[in-house]
C-alpha cells in the first residue's frame, strides 16, 4: 500500500502554517495511541487496532481505495472516543448495567475536527457512521443480524433504525455510499491479529489533507483562501477620498501614485453607519452589521435603559477572518491606533499580537502576546489627540514584519488629523506624507498589501464656521413632550475631544412608541434631515441588526451633524478648527487600494466594505 500516491496536491503555504499543521497532527495521534490502546466496548481488539483495520479496508476499497479523505475518515470515525472531551459526554448503561461506550461520540469527533480544519467532507463522514448504521438496519435485514452484540446494544441508545421518512432523506446525500462504506469496514474492522500498517503510515496523510484543508476556510458563507505570503491590510480612520485624491495631484504622496496607477484602485461604499467600529468590524467579517451585530461605537441597552460604550467583543456575532487564519496557523497580528477596538480584533487571538497604541506602554504578554513596546519600538507612545497615534502603528507593522513575526498584519489608524484638517491644508500633507513614507517601507516587507477606510469625513460648520447642528433631543422634546424621545449618537467613544460626539447619523428612542409615525413626520421635515426612517426600515434598507435598533433613524445632510441636548456635548474641543465629521451616507465613500488582483482572472471590481 503507497499512501503517498493517494495524498492531495497542496500549493505552497506559509511556513507557520506547515509547522501548526504538523504540530496539530502530531496531537492528534498521541490522543489515538495513548487511549486506542485500550478495549474496545468488550470486542476481540483494541480501539487503536479497530481503527487502524477500518483504514486499511478503506485502503483495499476498489471505489474509495485512492481517496485520501475516506481513508482519513475511516481511521479517525471513532476519534470521538479518543479526544479529552469524550469524558464529558454521557456513559451509555445497558439494563444489566454494562457500559458500551459514550453517547454521541460521533458527533463531537467530528466537531473536534471541523474545529482544527479538516475538510467538510471528512467531518461529515466521521459525523455520519453512526447514521449510517441506523440507515443500514433500516434497509437491509441481514446487517442488523451481522451486527456483534455490543453494536446491536449500542443501536437502542442510537435511536433504533430509520423510518420512511429518514431514509428517503438520507437517499438524497451525495456522500451516502461513502458513509454507508465508511460503516460497514467499522462493523468488519474487528479481527484479532490482522497484520495492518501502523498508526504512523497515516501520519503523512493525514497531514497533507489537514495542511489541503486549511488553505482556505468558509465564514459567513463566503469562502476565503489563507495567505500563502506577507500580508498586509491597513485601514485609514477617515480615508475620504479627497485626501488621496489631493495630496497625488501636488506629488505628495508618490507610494500611493504607484500603487494606484500599477495595481488596483476604486472608491467604494463603507457599510452604515459609517463609523470606526461597525465597518472594522465588516473588513474583519466580510458581512454587514445585520450579520456581525456591530452597528456602532455607542448604544442603549432597551433592558437596563442604560447607554453603553463598546470596547470589546461582547456584542460581535460569529467568528472573524483574523481568527479563521489565526486557528489554521497564520501569525495574525492586529495593531490599532485605538484602545476601544482592541478587543474586538483579538477576538479568538490568544497569543497572537495584539494592542493599540493608546496603550502600547501597559502591553503585557498575556494580554497583548508583547510587552516592553515602547523600548522595542525605540519610542514612546504618542497622544491619543494626534496623528502620531497611527502612525506609531504603522512603524510597530514595519518593525514586525522586518522582524519576520507575523505573516498577516491588519493596521487600524485613527481619525483625528482628518477630523480637524480638510484635504490640502498642511497638518492634512504632513500626515498624509508620513502614511505614504511608511506604506513604501511595508510594500518593500509585504508582497500583499491592501489599503482602505472605515468611512469618509464632511465639513460640517455653518457660514460663520461655527459646527452646524441638529440637537434633535431637545426639538423632539419641545415637540411632543418632556422625556418623549431620547437620542443616542453611536459615534460616542472615548475620543470626543475632536468632534464633541457630533455626527451623522442617531437613533431615536421613543417613550410611547404610538407616536411613531407622528414623530416619524416630523423627522422628515426638519431642514437639517436627509433621511428619517423606522427603526425596521433602516435596518432592512442599511443592512443593520434589527433587534439592536432605535425606534427611528435619522441621518443628516452632508454638511450637518445631530445631537442629543447641548448639555451633552462639550464644543470646547472643536472651537480652534472647523467640525468635521462622519456616519452619514455622505461619508461612506472610501478608496480601495490592492496590490494584487481581485480575482484570479485579474480583474478587480468595485464593491460595497462587507
Amino acid at each position: 500500500m503507497d499512501l503517498k500516491m493517494t495524498t492531495p496536491h497542496i500549493e505552497q503555504a506559509l511556513a507557520s502554517v506547515e509547522e501548526h499543521t504538523r504540530a496539530t497532527i502530531k496531537t492528534l495521534f498521541q490522543f489515538l495511541h495513548a487511549q486506542g490502546q485500550g478495549d474496545y466496548l468488550g470486542e476481540q481488539v483494541t480501539q487503536l487496532e479497530h481503527s487502524l483495520q477500518c483504514a486499511y479496508l478503506a485502503t483495499q476499497s476498489t471505489k474509495h481505495g485512492n481517496d485520501p479523505e475516506v481513508i482519513l475518515a475511516a481511521l479517525l470515525h471513532d476519534v470521538g472516543r479518543f479526544i479529552p472531551a469524550a469524558e464529558k459526554m454521557e456513559k451509555m448503561i445497558t439494563p444489566d448495567g454494562q457500559y458500551i461506550g459514550r453517547q454521541s461520540h460521533e458527533a463531537l469527533g467530528e466537531f473536534y475536527l471541523r474545529q482544527i480544519g479538516f475538510s467538510e467532507k471528512v467531518c461529515t463522514l466521521v459525523g455520519a457512521h453512526v447514521m449510517a448504521k441506523r440507515y443500514l438496519v433500516a434497509t437491509d435485514r441481514s446487517y442488523y443480524d451481522a451486527l456483534s452484540e455490543t453494536s446491536k446494544r449500542t443501536l437502542k441508545f442510537q435511536g433504533g433504525g430509520y423510518n420512511t421518512e429518514q431514509v428517503r432523506e438520507a437517499q438524497q446525500d451525495p456522500l451516502l455510499e461513502a458513509k454507508l462504506s465508511v460503516r460497514r469496514w467499522d462493523d468488519l474492522a474487528k479481527k484479532p491479529d490482522l497484520k495492518v500498517p501502523l498508526l504512523e503510515a497515516y501520519e503523512e496523510l493525514a497531514y497533507k489533507c489537514l495542511i489541503d484543508s486549511r488553505s482556505k476556510f468558509t465564514l459567513h458563507s463566503k469562502e476565503y483562501n489563507l495567505p500563502t505570503k506577507p500580508t498586509v491590510v491597513i485601514c485609514v480612520d477617515g480615508f475620504d477620498p479627497e485626501y488621496l485624491k489631493s495630496g497625488i495631484e501636488r506629488g505628495l504622496l508618490p507610494t500611493f501614485k504607484k500603487l494606484i496607477e500599477n495595481r488596483f484602485h476604486a472608491t467604494v461604499k463603507s457599510c452604515m453607519p459609517s463609523f470606526t467600529n461597525p465597518n472594522n468590524v465588516s473588513i474583519l467579517t466580510g458581512v454587514p452589521p445585520s450579520t456581525h451585530g456591530t452597528a456602532g461605537n455607542f448604544f442603549l441597552d432597551r433592558e437596563t435603559g442604560e447607554t453603553k460604550m463598546i470596547t470589546d467583543d461582547s456584542l460581535l456575532r460569529g467568528s472573524t477572518i483574523l481568527e479563521q487564519m489565526f486557528r489554521r496557523g497564520v501569525r495574525v497580528a492586529a495593531i490599532t491606533a485605538k484602545d476601544k477596538l482592541r478587543k474586538i480584533l483579538a477576538h479568538g487571538l490568544k497569543g497572537a499580537i495584539c494592542f493599540s497604541s493608546e496603550k502600547a506602554a501597559d502591553c503585557t504578554l498575556d494580554e497583548n502576546g508583547i510587552s516592553d513596546v515602547e523600548e522595542w519600538l525605540g519610542q514612546p507612545a504618542p497622544s491619543q489627540y494626534s496623528g502620531g497615534l497611527s502612525l506609531f502603528v504603522l512603524d510597530t507593522g514595519i518593525k514586525l514584519l522586518q522582524e519576520k513575526r507575523c505573516d498577516f498584519l491588519y493596521l487600524t489608524l485613527s481619525d483625528y488629523i482628518q477630523h480637524k484638517y480638510e484635504p490640502g491644508s498642511n497638518e492634512a500633507d504632513k500626515f498624509m506624507g508620513a502614511i505614504d513614507k511608511r506604506l513604501a517601507s511595508l510594500a518593500a516587507l509585504a508582497p500583499v498589501i491592501g489599503i482602505t477606510g472605515d468611512h469618509g469625513m464632511s465639513q460640517k460648520s455653518n457660514e460663520l464656521g461655527e459646527p452646524n447642528v441638529l440637537f434633535l433631543e431637545e426639538v423632539l422634546n419641545s415637540k411632543f413632550g418632556p422625556n418623549a424621545s431620547r437620542v443616542i449618537c453611536p459615534i460616542t467613544d472615548p475620543f470626543v475631544r475632536h468632534h464633541g460626539a457630533l455626527d451623522s447619523f442617531v437613533r431615536v428612542y421613543l417613550k410611547d412608541i404610538t407616536q411613531l409615525g407622528s414623530v416619524l413626520s416630523f423627522c422628515k421635515s426638519l431642514p437639517d434631515v436627509d433621511v428619517a426612517l423606522s427603526g425596521q426600515d433602516a435596518a432592512q434598507r442599511y443592512e443593520m441588526p434589527l433587534d439592536r435598533e432605535g425606534d427611528i433613524v435619522v441621518i443628516s445632510k452632508p454638511h450637518a451633524v445631530i445631537g442629543s441636548c447641548k448639555a451633552d456635548h462639550d464644543l470646547l474641543g472643536v472651537k480652534d478648527h472647523l467640525l468635521r465629521s462622519h456616519g452619514g451616507l455622505s461619508e461612506q465613500d472610501v478608496p480601495l487600494i490592492m496590490s494584487n488582483p481581485v480575482n484570479k482572472g485579474g480583474r478587480a471590481e468595485a464593491y460595497i466594505l462587507r
